[in-house]
């Protein structure tokens, strides 16, 4: 027996408009129950990725910016500098896009529940993206 994948299952104020954030800002495929609205669950999935949303009769509180991330999304390919511009159109960026110590290239966005989603992935050391703020002595 082996463990393929953890999926995180959100709680959220709205599934509906929880959908339309994450198809907007990442172009994730909704599957949402029941087949019509009001909604109180999703499955979310784009490539390998897969995120679930669950109605909640209490939301997470709107400010997360004190917190960590709630979802690590890490992406293949050379396209995160392109993901990041797309999310931008549709949400503003918290952090980033900037390159870790650890040589990965990260940004966040907080979905409408204060969810923290951090996104990384590979990008050329030629790049022209700022080094992460952060100092390698911070890191665990």
């Amino acid at each position: 027996m082996r463990f393929e994948r953890a999926v995180p299952v959100l709680q959220v104020a709205d599934v509906s408009r929880s959908i339309d954030w994450y198809v907007a800002a990442f172009g994730f495929d909704p599957d949402p129950f029941p087949p019509n609205p009001p909604y109180s669950f999703a499955i979310l999935r784009r490539d390998g990725a897969e995120m679930m949303l669950q109605d909640a009769t209490s939301s997470r509180p709107a400010d997360a910016k004190e917190e960590g991330w709630t979802v690590y999304l890490h992406v293949a390919g050379d396209g995160l500098l392109d993901l990041a511009d797309s999310v931008r159109r549709s949400t503003p960026l918290v952090r980033g896009p900037e390159r870790m110590f650890y040589g990965l290239v990260e940004f966040e966005v907080v979905d409408p529940d204060g969810y923290r989603i951090c996104v990384s992935g590979s990008v050329p050391a030629g790049a022209n993206v700022p080094a992460a703020r952060e100092c390698e002595e911070t890191a665990p």
